[in-house]
C-alpha cells in the first residue's frame, strides 16, 4: 500500500493532468474555430481584391456618371468613354480620383458612379421667376412649370396688382439677376 502523502501527490498531479486536458480540449475546442474563421474570411476577402485589381477601364469602357441634386431633386446623367489618364486604372485607382462618388458598378464594359450634390441643379441656380402663390407674388427657382421651387414668397398681395401684371406672373415672369427682380417687385407695387 501506498503512502498517504504520495497518495496526495498522485492526486494532486490527477487533478492538475486533467484540468490541463479539459484547458487544452476547451482552447482547441472554442478558441481554435474563432480564429481560424476569419482568416478563411480575410482569404475571401483578399481573393476578391485580388479580382478587383485585374478589372481595369479600358477605352472601350462606358463610363456612366449620375449627379444628383438634393436641394431640387433633379437628377443629370452623363455617358461617355474614359479619358486617357483613366485607361489602364483599376477600381481603387479610380475611388481615388473620384473621392466622394459612390462607384456603383465597376467592369471593363461599364463603370457607373454616383454623386450626391446639397445644392441646386443648373437650371434651377441660375434661373429664377416670378410667380404667385396662395394669393401672393412669390419667387421661384427655375424656369416657369411643374418642376419650379418657391425661393421666397413675399408679403405682396396679387389683389393689388394691375390686370396685365396678374397675368405676367400667372404664366411666370422670368428675371435674369437679383437687381431686375428687385426693380419688377418695386415697379409693380408702384403702379
Amino acid at each position: 500500500m501506498l503512502p498517504s502523502f504520495i497518495k496526495k501527490k498522485l492526486g494532486i498531479l490527477a487533478a492538475f493532468t486533467l484540468l490541463a486536458l479539459s484547458a487544452t480540449a476547451h482552447h482547441y475546442l472554442y478558441q481554435e474555430p474563432q480564429k481560424t474563421a476569419p482568416y478563411v474570411k480575410q482569404s475571401a476577402e483578399a481573393e476578391v481584391a485580388k479580382q478587383e485589381l485585374k478589372i481595369k477601364i479600358l477605352a472601350t469602357t462606358d463610363l456612366l456618371q449620375r449627379i444628383i441634386y438634393l436641394k431640387c431633386g433633379d437628377e443629370e446623367v452623363f455617358r461617355t468613354k474614359p479619358a486617357a489618364n483613366l485607361v489602364g486604372l483599376n477600381y481603387q485607382q479610380v475611388q481615388k480620383i473620384y473621392a466622394g462618388w459612390a462607384i456603383d458598378k465597376f467592369d471593363t464594359n461599364e463603370v457607373e458612379m454616383t454623386l450626391k450634390v446639397d445644392s441646386y441643379c443648373r437650371e434651377h441656380a441660375n434661373n429664377m421667376f416670378l410667380g404667385i402663390k396662395d394669393g401672393y407674388i412669390a419667387i421661384y427657382y427655375g424656369k416657369p412649370g411643374p418642376k419650379a421651387i418657391v425661393k421666397e414668397v413675399t408679403n405682396i398681395p396679387v389683389n393689388k396688382l394691375m390686370p396685365q401684371d396678374v397675368e405676367e406672373l400667372r404664366r411666370g415672369l422670368e428675371v435674369q439677376s437679383r437687381e431686375e427682380l428687385l426693380r419688377t417687385l418695386e415697379g409693380m407695387q408702384s403702379r
